[in-house]
């Protein structure tokens, strides 16, 4: 591996000339990911590489491939071990290498871009504050194409990139924060009523069905009456967590306030409801909450909605979920009171 000259002062004050139009997808980024790739494709355009990629760390013994523009010489989303990787020594050391010919490595990632005609690389950390998220890449045809100007340039930009990455990883907590319930960890009301939207337009546009559960605990005024409210916290989490095992990944999960939950699935038929609320409802009636000397049981009633026809407000589902919940505390509670609405 060539070594570059020492830093200057000189070195250090090297500018990169960024072109207008690149500026101006950058701020038409809706996702960080769509921020990756433009920074990828632009960034083979300014240092006249032949395949740029950027890597962001998935595991402690893997990267992931995020965004590439180029040559295909690594598919999309391939875990790249982090050891016996060049990439994976950059992420762990922190520091940027150039490889200036492929044949005189051993590196799995440089052999992989070698077998498509790719000759040499440079690749740097994406480092800010006291982390490092990944390593950005450039790689040429010819042998030794990249020069310590090279370095300082690509340097500075995943030094940008990675302060980006940071910067929206806490907006992602903050918001993540503003939109969960402290205490179950599912959405709150007011992130429901948003993300409601978003599945309302694919509901439209789809012209699927939407299936819709309102579940509220049976008598839970008396667990917090006869044990405390430490413990009905404590039923209310477990029940959260059994709502998020018992449903789909895609389905959305909310408490609306007390004792009630709400769940929205999209692309449903009425066997699929019903099969996940009575699975939900029985491991409910099983479960026993321990707290101190005392084991705590409790069991829900259930509103739920199949609706077919044309799309309703959010306002509308739920009271028409509310209604048929009713219907199951009067009919005996713990069980479900299913409407088809066409």
């Amino acid at each position: 591996m060539p070594s570059f000259e020492p830093e200057t002062n000189e070195h250090q004050e090297l500018s990169i000339e960024l072109p207008v139009r690149f500026v101006h997808e950058l701020s038409a980024a809706v996702s960080l990911f769509d921020l990756l790739k433009t920074v990828a494709r632009w960034s083979q355009s300014v240092f006249l590489a032949h395949r740029a990629s950027i890597t962001l760390v998935e595991s402690d013994t893997h990267l992931k491939l995020i965004a590439m523009e180029g040559k295909e010489a690594i598919p999309m989303d391939q875990l790249l071990p982090i050891e016996g990787t060049m990439a994976g020594r950059v992420f762990l050391n922190r520091q940027a290498e150039y490889m200036a010919d492929f044949s005189m490595t051993r590196d799995l990632d440089c052999m992989q871009l070698y077998e498509t005609g790719l000759k040499c690389c440079l690749d740097v950390p994406l480092i800010s504050g006291n982390q490092c998220f990944g390593t950005m890449n450039v790689a040429h045809e010819d042998t030794n194409a990249f020069t310590l100007r090279d370095r300082l340039r690509m340097q500075a930009m995943a030094h940008w990139l990675a302060a980006c990455i940071r910067i929206h990883h806490q907006v992602e907590e903050v918001m993540a924060l503003s939109e969960t319930d402290p205490l179950t960890g599912v959405f709150n009301r007011r992130a429901f009523s948003s993300r409601f939207a978003s599945i309302a337009k694919r509901w439209q546009s789809e012209e699927v069905s939407l299936g819709v559960a309102l579940i509220d605990l049976d008598h839970f005024k008396v667990v917090n009456d006869t044990y405390g409210h430490e413990a009905g916290d404590k039923v209310l989490v477990q029940v959260g967590e059994l709502l998020a095992k018992s449903c789909r990944k895609t389905d959305l999960i909310a408490r609306m306030g007390g004792e009630e939950f709400c769940v929205i699935m999209v692309d449903v038929n009425e066997n699929g409801i019903m099969a996940m609320l009575n699975r939900f409802l029985d491991t409910l009636s099983k479960m026993s909450v321990s707290f101190g000397d005392t084991h705590i049981s409790v069991t829900a009633s259930v509103g739920a909605l199949l609706i077919d026809g044309a799309p309703r407000d959010l306002d509308f589902l739920i009271g028409q979920a509310d209604r048929a919940m009713y219907r199951a505390k009067n009919a005996g509670r713990n069980r479900i009171e299913f409407t088809h609405i066409y």
